[in-house]
Formats: structure tokens, sequence, C-alpha cells
């Protein structure tokens, strides 16, 4: 009996120690599940590290009044640009009144708030793309092309300077916004003024070289010339007066050298290196090919009014909650194709893409999950 329970108990182990063995070698492995794993970890060390940094409280006026946070999603009103971050765990949001919000991912706590610049000349006009880059760097765009960058610093999202898209004509009718990591570059749609036409444009931030004056650049071409004259062999009278000189030098340099300094020696500052001024500019433009959309998704394609952006598996998605259709461009094959929505999404601000899963705006008057409707 006794042996026949050592029996069953070794060739337990090893089949569990053989078990695991093929399980490494089948599955764990390959390296794209190496990666997965390695992201999914990644994203919950970072959603650890942002949801117990300490924030400062949500303000509720520019007194720096404390509220409590739970009751701050009322102040979420007239929703314009949403987005969901699984990397921080949490919804991202833009209004009318050019307020951005940190919303829990149960959608019930307000974690950050941020009151963009919005008066006098820095008015900001619609907002039509809203992005997420890293974990503490978004990106924002305006129907003007407007680029608005946030950034977290410290526990607290802060607004820098704004940038105008450089390239974009009268005739561009701009909306959405996404991210190309590969090419690090930014893309909006664009449906060019009373024509069919539908494109992605790509837009690359570039340094700007600075302007030197005509007179520097003289100067240094003088510079040069002189250079190039007194790399001239010397006479050799030249070269017998610097011999005598340098030995006069010499001595004069060790007779110093004996003589102390009451002077104090003052250490050269510190110069900091500035980092390079950029400008966000248009790349490229790609013409969408809508030949392979059947006859009636055609026909609606003629009053195309795009709202939102959304990518998922190298596809983009886009949405007309006018005519309730629901199209999907493939940028390397540049083609574009719809297909109907039930769902009644007429006037949606935007969409989001949350669990893999595509959601429409539909209720903007209040921030509540239940306002957001799957479109898939």
């Amino acid at each position: 009996m006794s042996m026949k329970r050592s029996y069953v108990l070794y060739t337990t182990l090893c089949a569990v120690v053989v078990g695991v063995i093929l399980c490494y070698i089948f599955v764990f492995s390959d390296e794209d599940i190496q990666r997965q794993i390695a992201s999914t970890f990644e994203k919950i060390d970072i959603q650890t590290s942002h949801q117990t940094a300490s924030l400062p409280p949500v303000e509720a006026a520019q007194d720096d009044e404390d509220i409590d946070t739970t009751d701050a999603l009322e102040q979420i009103n007239q929703i314009d640009e949403v987005y969901y971050s699984d990397t921080i765990g949490a919804y991202l949001v833009l209004t009318e009144q050019a307020e951005f919000f940190e919303v829990s991912g149960n959608g019930t706590r307000v974690n950050s708030m941020l009151q963009l610049e919005n008066t006098g000349k820095a008015r900001l006009d619609d907002f039509i793309g809203l992005r997420m880059i890293e974990e503490d760097l978004v990106y924002a765009v305006t129907a003007n092309g407007t680029l608005i960058t946030i950034e977290r610093e410290e526990g607290r999202w802060v607004e820098r300077p704004r940038k105008q898209i450089n390239g974009l004509v009268s005739e561009d009718r701009i909306f959405g916004l996404g991210y190309d990591r590969e090419s690090n570059r930014l893309f909006m749609m664009n449906r060019l003024a009373d024509t069919p036409d539908l494109e992605l444009l790509y837009i690359e931030e570039r340094e700007i070289e600075p302007d030197i004056p005509a007179d520097e650049k003289s100067s240094e071409e003088t510079d040069a010339e002189t250079g190039t004259e007194n790399t001239e062999k010397p006479s050799d009278d030249t070269a017998t007066e610097s011999v005598s000189t340098n030995d006069n030098t010499a001595t004069e340099t060790a007779v110093s050298e004996d003589v102390p300094d009451n002077g104090q020696d003052t250490p050269e500052e510190e110069v900091e290196e500035k980092e390079p001024e950029t400008e966000w500019t248009l790349d490229s433009r790609q013409a969408l090919s809508a030949d392979g959309m059947s006859a009636s998704i055609q026909q609606k394609f003629e009053r195309f009014e795009g709202v939102g952006l959304v990518e998922r598996q190298g596809r983009i998605y886009v949405l007309d909650s006018e005519e309730l259709v629901l199209y999907t461009v493939n940028p390397e094959e540049e083609t574009i194709n719809g297909q109907m929505v039930t769902p009644r999404v007429y006037d949606s601000t935007g969409m989001f893409l949350q669990d893999n899963e595509i959601f429409a705006i539909v209720h903007p008057e209040v921030f509540d999950l239940d306002a957001f409707v799957s479109v898939d």
C-alpha cells in the first residue's frame, strides 16, 4: 500500500514538472506572449504609481477652495471629447468650457482637473480630437488646427504653450486625432470642402532652425578667411622671432607661478542648454479610395460629416452620427468602407475605445457611463 502511494505521488510530481516545462516551451517562450506579459505588468506598475501619487485636490474655483471630489462629477457638463486610457486606468475628458478632467476608471471620481486658458486672443475653437501619447503626455486639437499639449507634473496636469499646425489650408475640414508610433507622427482625418474626397493628414514635429543675422554670417566668413591666412607657413625670420618670444613667455610664466595670486578664481558660469524649439507641420496627405463601398453606403458617404477617430488593430474608425454609418479606414491599403450602426447615435460629439470596444458619446450634457453607447 505504501509503495502504491509513493508511485502515485512520484507520478503526479513528474507529470506536473513535465507540464510546466512543456507550458514554458510552447507558450511562455513565444516572444509575442512575453511582450504581452511584460506590457501587462508595465501597465499595472504605471496605474499603481499614477493612482497612488499625491494628487492636489480638485479645484472648485480660482480661490483653490477644496471640495469633495466624489461630487465633482457634477462639474463635468457639455462633454466635447473623451479618451479612455487603459495605461493609467482613467477617462480623460474635454468640455466645451475648455476644461480638462481625469476621471477614475469606474466613472465615480474626479482625480484631477485643469482649466485651459480660454479668453481673449487665446480663446479656443471646438475640440475635434484627444489622444494620450504617454502616461504623462496628452495632445488635443481644435477645429482651426491649434495643437494643445497637456503634461502631468508632480501629480497635476499642466498646459504647455500651444502651437498652430503649419501647412493646413482654408479648404481643410479636419477632425479626430491619432498617433502613429512607428513614425512618431500625429494624424487627423480631413474632408476637403465641397468635395467627396477624404484623406489622412500626417503631422510631424520638427526642430526650428535658428535664423542667423546677415552681419553675423559675414563676420563668420571673415573669421574663416583670416584663419586660412594665418595657417600659411611662416618665414624664417618670423620663426626666429616666434622662438624668442616663446622663450620670454616661458620665463614670465615660471615667475608668475612663484608669485601667489591673492585674487580668487571665478569659475565659469555653466551655460544651460536650451531645448530646441519645435513646430508641428503637415508632413503628408494620404488620399483614401471609396471604390469598394456598396451603393447605399456610397450615397450616404457623399453627405459625410465625420465625428471622432478611434484606432484598433491597425484600422481607423470614424463615425457619421447623422447618417448612422461607422467607417473603417485601412491606412496601408489607403481605402475606406462603411457599415450601418443600429444604436441611435445622432449628434454624437465623439468616440473612444475601451476594452477593445468602440463607444460613442450620445448624451454629452453630463458625465455618466450610461451616456456612452457601443457602436460595434
